[in-house]
């Protein structure tokens, strides 16, 4: 149910967005993606849910504070979540207050969900630089 209210929202929202596409964007596949950020070890009914919408292309779009710096790490992994890379890694406690991260959409296209439950925010912070950081 809520993974259907999140698509409907998001189709509205690039649905509106649609007829601001400039003319040689129009062949590009469409990246978009729902990324939400909860405490604890579901996406779902989880504590303190934060939700952004990332649009990439056609055009560069949404409610993310770093779409750019979001959509190019996406890039740069291929748009695979599981192949992102963070920054320098920081060490982490061992302190198990777990944080799960979701996305949810298209990729040039192609469907994508992901979902991912790190022990702690920093655990969480060392995966990605900018893609679940908002």
């Amino acid at each position: 149910m809520r993974f259907s209210i999140v698509t409907a929202v998001a189709t509205a929202l690039l649905a509106a967005g649609v007829a601001t596409v400039p003319a040689q964007a129009q062949g590009v596949p469409a990246s978009f993606l729902i990324l939400r950020v909860a405490q604890g070890d579901s996406i779902d009914g989880g504590a303190a849910e934060r939700m952004v919408l990332l649009a990439c292309d056609p055009v560069r779009a949404g409610t993310h504070p770093d779409s750019a710096g979001a959509c190019a790490e996406l890039a740069a992994a291929g748009g695979s979540f599981g192949q992102l890379r963070g920054g320098p890694m920081r060490m982490c406690t061992f302190i198990y207050q777990p944080v799960t991260v979701a996305a949810d959409g298209l990729w040039e296209g192609t469907p994508v969900s992901y979902r991912q439950t790190f022990g702690n925010q920093c655990m969480a912070d060392n995966h990605s630089t900018t893609v679940f950081h908002f």
